[in-house]
């Protein structure tokens, strides 16, 4: 691998970057990326992603073109978090997310951690974009909710440096998101720039902790947030160009040593206020070691060259540049033989997914993670009905949702009940009439904690029918939104996993056994 010595100011500043591209192959924007401006780094998506034949092959090509024009491998990184923000949807097991482990044993979560780790490896990707260790502690929040462990600081704690353990024994890098912390807020940074005025004493008891506890424990890697954070900054400076949150709070004061990474530069927060290019080298100055530039060539391109320009006029020392180059190039060192003995030497890497038990340890997870919230469970003792919603991404963090349907799973898998599809947003009245001639409805709510006229749907059909059984299939927080049910059963994730789970429930074949990580008082 190249040394720091070696290097031109181009193929450093190409350290610094974490770029996407919109293809499935090696295509013209990534190549120029690499052989133009020497850039080091690739996040993947599920755009770039059709299988594991093809994934292997695209970065068994990213590898080498990037080795050979930069002298150094390359980081690939994913978002592949489990539950609702997953990444590799077939061939790969499909993980359970954060808080779906939280509803279970907490080893579960050092179990996910390293099955994760041994796939990825195997895939040739060393970085994963996990775990988020964000308090959700508000439930209205847009964009983490059940990509949390908890609302409790010390289960997000326990729950996520298992998992960051068992990820890193893998040789992959872990890396925790998104400091200072997105729990407490009620703005998606990908649309806006959500503030948090909390003050120091308060995110030192909720929001730090995590990060604090996950840094001792051997964390590698740290993902910035873009919020206001009132307790550090004056104007509205987001922390992943603020000075004083990235160098003074998390470098000086926590102590961190390992990688402090960006979320995406192009999200609304940083590319409607100051534009991505711009927030490029103030995230650099702020004192960041890489920055993500996910989506657009000519953001990219122009991020590069005025991170030059700021290098040549002495805005950025070269010093700095050097010390995060040196930091980048010691993590690469570090997670580099993994990745050449099970991927890069390893021409039968995919033989590894013909065994299906990491897939069958990933679904006896859901299925424990399934809990009664109030009432009883489902019987089966007549005629029945089932409302359920037909998934969408409800955040763009989610990037895509697979084919998973469970309208169309009950109706194979449990053909003597009668299906509708439940409506999204709206109320139907004729629907409402149509259950009171059912001896039971179950009803599988779908974010309507969020969706207003889906919750009054399903308040309108609790009201008519003769036995109901509420049902949650991605967010707890729907038992909220309900007047008078009566029988509330919850899961954490709308997956392939969870609903095959449900329709073990509805078989009479599962019992819940999950617990609550999240307190749910109505007031």
């Amino acid at each position: 691998m190249k040394k720091i010595n070696e290097m031109s100011l181009k193929e450093k500043l190409g350290q610094l970057i974490i770029a996407g591209f919109q293809a499935q192959d090696y295509n013209d924007h990534i190549r120029t990326l690499v052989e133009d401006y020497k850039v080091g780094n690739v996040i993947l998506f599920v755009r770039n992603i059709k299988d594991l034949n093809q994934l292997s092959k695209l970065n068994r090509t990213l590898h080498q073109e990037i080795k050979k024009h930069t002298g150094i491998m390359p980081f690939i990184t994913i978002d592949q978090e489990g539950g609702i923000v997953t990444r590799i949807m077939n061939g790969a097991t499909f993980c359970p997310g954060n808080m779906t482990l939280a509803a279970t044993n907490a080893n579960n979560s050092r179990i996910v951690g390293e099955i994760m780790g041994e796939e990825l490896v195997r895939l040739g990707i060393n970085m994963n974009l996990a775990p988020v260790l964000d308090v959700n502690n508000n439930i209205n929040n847009p964009v983490i909710g059940v990509r949390s462990y908890s609302d409790n600081p010390d289960v997000v704690s326990e729950y996520g440096i298992n998992f960051i353990e068992g990820l890193q024994s893998k040789g992959v890098i872990a890396t925790a998101k998104h400091f200072p912390g997105h729990g407490d807020t009620n703005v998606d940074s990908h649309l806006g720039l959500p503030t948090v005025v909390h003050d120091k004493e308060r995110l030192e008891a909720v929001e730090l902790l995590p990060f604090r506890k996950a840094i001792k424990a051997g964390l590698h890697a740290i993902m910035s947030a873009h919020i206001v954070f009132k307790a550090y900054e004056d104007q509205d400076i987001p922390a992943t160009i603020s000075h004083n949150v990235i160098t003074k709070l998390l470098r000086e004061e926590i102590g961190f040593e390992g990688l402090i990474v960006s979320d995406c530069m192009e999200m609304k927060a940083i590319d409607d206020t100051i534009t991505t290019p711009v927030g490029v080298v103030e995230a650099i100055k702020a004192g960041l070691d890489m920055v993500f530039v996910s989506h657009t060539l000519e953001k990219q391109i122009k991020a590069l060259e005025l991170l030059e320009a700021a290098v040549n006029n002495g805005d950025i020392p070269m010093s700095e540049i050097d010390a995060k180059v040196e930091r980048i190039l010691k993590y690469k060192r570090m997670v580099a033989p993994v990745i050449e003995e099970n991927f890069l030497n390893n021409p039968n890497n995919l033989k590894y997914f013909e065994n299906s038990h990491n897939k069958e340890i990933a679904q006896e997870i859901v299925d424990a993670s399934l809990t009664l919230v109030k009432g009883n469970n489902f019987v089966n003792n007549g005629k029945t009905l089932l409302l359920a919603t037909v998934p969408y991404a409800t955040t763009i963090a989610e990037d895509k949702l697979d084919s998973r349907n469970i309208l169309e799973l009950v109706r194979t898998e449990i053909p003597e009940f009668d299906v509708i599809e439940l409506p999204m947003r709206d109320v139907d009245r004729k629907i409402v009439d149509k259950v009171k001639n059912y001896d039971n409805v179950v009803i599988c709510s779908y974010n309507a904690m969020a969706l207003k006229g889906q919750a009054e749907m399903i308040n309108l059909v609790i009201s008519e029918a003769k036995n109901h059984y509420v049902i949650a299939t991605r967010n707890p927080y729907d038992y909220l939104a309900l007047d008078n049910v009566a029988n509330f059963v919850t899961m954490y994730e709308y997956t392939p996993n969870s609903i095959r789970t449900i329709v073990k429930y509805l078989k009479g074949k599962l019992t819940p056994i999950g617990k609550l990580p999240i307190e749910l008082k109505k007031k």
